[in-house]
Order: C-alpha cells, then sequence, then structure tokens
C-alpha cells in the first residue's frame, strides 16, 4: 500500500500518498474540504431546486468526499433531484479505501457501495460511473458542454504538473456547460492563467482555513 489513513480536523479521515508525498485533503477537514471548496463554490444546493437532474463531473474522484457531498446537499435542497455523476481516477487502490475512511452517517450507505471496484454504482438519487485511468484519456471520451459542475482536485501542480497544463485543462472546460462553475482548492498561477486560456471567468473560491481561495472558474 503506498498510502496510509489520517484523521483531520473536522473528525473525518483521509489518507496520505507516499508516492505524491501528499494528503487527499488538507487538515483543516476532509468533509468541510469538500463542502466548502467544491459542493458550495459550485453552488450545487441552487442547482438541485428547481431541477430534475443535474449532472457533475468529478476528477480525481480519491476519496468521494466530493461526489458524496454533492449528492448529499443536493437531496436537502430538493429530494427529488437525480444527481448524475462522472468520476475520472487513475488509481483503483485508493477506491478500496473509501468504506475504511470516518465520513458523515449520511454516507455510510454510499461507503458501502464501494468494497469492490466497478464502472457504476446506484442509488435511489444517484448514479456514479467511474472511469478508471489516465484522466488525460479519458476525458477526451466526454461529450462537450453536458456538465452543471466540474470538480478539479487532482494533486498539486507540485507533483502532477500534467494535470494542470493548458491543453489538459481546455479538454476539461469543453465539457462545461456555460456558466458553469470549476472549483479548484488552488490558487497557484498555472491555475489562474491555463483557466483563463480555456475561455473562463476566473473568481476566488473558499478560503476554508487558508490565506486565499482556491481557482474557482465558470465557463464563459
Amino acid at each position: 500500500m503506498s498510502f496510509y489513513k489520517q484523521v483531520t480536523q473536522d473528525g473525518t479521515s483521509t489518507f496520505f500518498n507516499e508516492n505524491f508525498q501528499e494528503s487527499y485533503h488538507s487538515n483543516i477537514g476532509a468533509y468541510r474540504e469538500a463542502l466548502e471548496k467544491h459542493v458550495q463554490a459550485c453552488k450545487i444546493s441552487d442547482l438541485a431546486i428547481n431541477k430534475k437532474q443535474i449532472k457533475i463531473l468529478d476528477i480525481c474522484f480519491g476519496l468521494a468526499y466530493n461526489s458524496f457531498t454533492a449528492i448529499d446537499e443536493a437531496i436537502k435542497a430538493n429530494p427529488d433531484i437525480f444527481v448524475d455523476i462522472v468520476a475520472l481516477e487513475s488509481d483503483a487502490e485508493i477506491i478500496l479505501q473509501i468504506p475504511n475512511c470516518s465520513m458523515p452517517l449520511a454516507f455510510h450507505s454510499m461507503q458501502e457501495q464501494f468494497i469492490a471496484v466497478r464502472d457504476y454504482y446506484k442509488g435511489n438519487n444517484y448514479q456514479i460511473n467511474l472511469f478508471i485511468g489516465d484522466a488525460r484519456k479519458t476525458i477526451k471520451e466526454l461529450d462537450s458542454m453536458i456538465f452543471d459542475a466540474i470538480f478539479f482536485d487532482p494533486f498539486s501542480p507540485k507533483t502532477c504538473p500534467e494535470l494542470w497544463q493548458e491543453d489538459f485543462i481546455k479538454d476539461v472546460v469543453r465539457t462545461a456547460k456555460q456558466g458553469a462553475f470549476i472549483s479548484t482548492y488552488s490558487s497557484s498561477r498555472i491555475a489562474k492563467e491555463n483557466f483563463a486560456k480555456a475561455n473562463c471567468t476566473i473568481y476566488e473560491g473558499p478560503k476554508c482555513g487558508r490565506r486565499t481561495g482556491g481557482v474557482l472558474a465558470a465557463r464563459v
């Protein structure tokens, strides 16, 4: 195993990846980070209120916090919503750790499905289509302008520079609907520049315990 478990400040757990020498979440809280930096930043609750279905792309699915939090918040806003998630992840091994995380009680029924790596998971109000492989390749299989929101959550530009390059980010933005938000935790210059080059308006996302918020991009 190339990672080990850590407990974060909000009581939820994450893992440290020894290959990348980074944790999947900051110490501020795995759940809190998913909620503030991605789900609230992309206004998932607002999207859910007046829709029958919302479609989300979760890039670097990891331990599933972003997707699970989005599903939970969408259902709180609209119990009749259906959340359709496409998830990209390169490491099948981390998927097997999802049931071992200490997550909010509302996530437990979703966690239980991840006892094996499959490509499809379904509940009453959601489905998750999981693509295991290099995101630079799997992103090309997706149609243009279909997602209401995108969670962009690779390891940092320093340790995983290939997923912050201009060509890949353009492929990501291509899949977003006009006006859709794309959330990141990174405030790096390369994130700002490459999302701007991909025809996005750039905002500052929630700080979530940091001095600055990450890049929050909106497709023009």
